[in-house]
């Protein structure tokens, strides 16, 4: 039980959830999120991108490069496509005091 109590100190875990309605893939801000005006889209096919990352001591830093990424997933979510409906965008990090690891995970739908 003392150990638990130790682990649980040390350990810290925080998860963040986002939802867009439509992305704009060329101008996305998670920060700064603007709805686009367009035509009615309608829901095609769901696509689910993700990516983590670790980081050892103070070697790296997890939560940007994690942070970077993310405009990469947009960009690579829905091939051919200008815009992602009903985007839900997840982030965890968890971390403990020689490692810590952070995730993205995007959900979104492609417009027919």
């Amino acid at each position: 039980m003392k150990y638990f109590l130790i682990l649980f100190i040390f350990l810290g875990c925080t998860q963040k959830y986002k939802t867009f309605h439509v992305i704009d893939k060329k101008n996305f801000d998670p920060e700064n999120p603007q709805t686009p005006i367009t035509k009615k889209l309608i829901r095609g096919q769901k696509n689910i991108e993700e990516f983590c990352t670790g980081q050892l001591f103070f070697f790296s830093n997890a939560k940007k490069e994690s942070d970077q990424y993310l405009q990469r997933l947009v960009a690579y979510s829905c091939p051919q496509k200008e815009y992602l409906l009903d985007a839900k965008l997840t982030e965890t990090w968890w971390t403990t005091i020689i490692y810590s690891r952070s995730c993205v995970e995007l959900i979104s739908y492609c417009p027919r």
